[in-house]
């Protein structure tokens, strides 16, 4: 099924925004998005409650700073501030994008006149369609897609207080099919990955209560009027940049293809001009011309005409 099919799903696609902020961040659903958290958040940090969903557009430095949207951020009552994303394409710039959407979490956290204890950690939390490149490519496979970084002392390898964390879950590493889902994370990650394309529960869902209310959640047939006015909105306009941007991407390819044509024909009149010039050249240094004649009457240099000879 191509994902750019939205019409007759039973259950929203989770790694498309607009699917994803109808289920975790309604707050009806406040338990699924805690369960969702504690599932991938670094080992010792659980999330009790929930007590904000904050506003998820970044305020601006300046008015040149570049406008930011997040798809869901929200507090706990620790104080603690975790921003979660939803992404299909993945590359070591998505990184730098998280600590970016970090980082301006964790600055906005400061008024004047305050110190710098108050500063609660930010956790940035990305659910990835895609796959990220490693170096050690043995270490990842379908049990290991969760990916934790922090600020970490090179030499001894120990953690500094707790400041900003950045998450990774590698859905393009998770293969397992619902039969071989035996906990409940690996039944979160195969619904997240694969639900929007069932047209019924899944098997598992009749087996955990959890999971069963999850699934409901994701139900497009069950949302309320203006929830489902909110989520068609959303959905048709991430489809416009979807489909624009990949619009532009063909063109691009075929922007280049002509390009490279040209540029390759260029080359070969090039060439084949060249190669004219040499035989010309080495028919005239046999008539015994100088060489300084034949590279004012071939076009060729000096040197290019010493080295026939």
């Amino acid at each position: 099924m191509d994902e750019l099919e939205v019409k007759n799903l039973t259950y929203v696609n989770l790694l498309w925004d607009a699917g994803f902020k109808a289920v975790y961040a309604d707050p009806r659903n406040k338990h699924h998005l805690i369960n969702l958290l504690n599932n991938v958040l670094p080992d010792g940090v659980v999330v009790s409650e929930i007590v904000e969903y904050r506003d998820r557009e970044q305020t601006r430095d300046s008015t040149e700073s570049k406008k930011t949207v997040l798809d869901l951020v929200c507090r706990d009552d620790r104080e603690r501030i975790f921003s979660v994303e939803v992404q299909r394409e993945a590359d070591w710039s998505m990184f730098k994008r998280c600590v970016f959407y970090a980082s301006k979490q964790f600055h906005a956290q400061l008024l004047q006149g305050q110190e710098y204890e108050t500063l609660r950690p930010v956790y940035e939390v990305a659910f990835l369609k895609d796959r990220l490149p490693h170096s050690k490519k043995e270490a990842w496979d379908t049990d290991h897609i969760i990916s934790q970084f922090g600020f970490v002392e090179n030499r001894t390898g120990e953690f500094a207080p707790p400041t900003i964390f950045i998450t990774f879950v590698e859905l393009g590493r998770f293969t397992k099919c619902a039969a071989e889902c035996g906990s409940y994370r690996d039944r979160l990650f195969h619904w997240i990955k694969n639900g929007w394309m069932m047209n019924a529960d899944p098997d598992y869902a009749g087996k955990d209560p959890e999971m069963r209310s999850l699934v409901e959640a994701a139900r497009i047939a069950a949302f309320p009027p203006k929830k489902m006015e909110d989520y068609e909105r959303e959905l048709m306009t991430e489809l416009d940049i979807i489909i624009a941007n990949r619009r532009n991407y063909r063109k691009g390819l075929e922007e280049g293809e002509a390009k490279g044509k040209a540029e390759g024909e260029a080359k070969g009149i090039a060439k084949g001009a060249y190669d004219k010039a040499v035989s010309t050249a080495r028919n005239l240094l046999y008539e015994g011309i100088t060489s300084e004649v034949v590279a004012k009457c071939t076009g060729l240099s000096l040197e290019e005409v010493k080295a026939l000879m």
